[in-house]
């Protein structure tokens, strides 16, 4: 459990760091002419930009509820790692991995991105409420 811990932590501080740099790599298209092309453009780098954010929040909420988890199971004096738990670690893992691809695919890349960060997200809310009713 210790070692889930701190890889949540790690993972959570590399992933903050990176945040910085993908917002600065990406420059909205300014208006500066009335060409339907570039709001297009803009519009579309601002619904991008509003659900990475959303991403980041989703992905900050489940790491506060797993090391949350992680310290209550230490407490409890608790060693052994449950199959619900090993599944919950990998969700978790892969869920992390796809919302920092979020931040770093192009816009030919974005919907399966965003596919694969809502198939990971789904995955890891199931994987949670198994541990959670296994906790229990």
């Amino acid at each position: 459990m210790r070692v889930f811990t701190t890889s949540i932590m790690i993972g959570s501080f590399i992933l903050m760091g990176a945040l910085p740099a993908a917002a600065s790599q990406s420059s909205p298209v300014r208006r500066t002419t009335a060409s339907v092309r570039f709001a297009a453009a803009d519009a579309s780098t601002d619904a991008r930009e509003t659900y990475i954010q959303k991403a980041r929040g989703e992905i900050l909420e489940w790491q506060r509820k797993l090391v949350s988890f992680n310290e209550k199971a230490e407490a409890k004096g608790k060693d052994a790692t449950t199959a619900a738990e090993k599944e919950l670690h990998k969700a978790w893992a892969n869920a992390e991995t796809a919302s920092q691809e979020l931040q770093t695919v192009g816009a030919e890349d974005w919907k399966s991105a965003k596919i694969a960060f809502e198939s990971a997200s789904h995955k890891l809310a199931s994987a949670w409420d198994k541990v959670r009713i296994q906790d229990k």
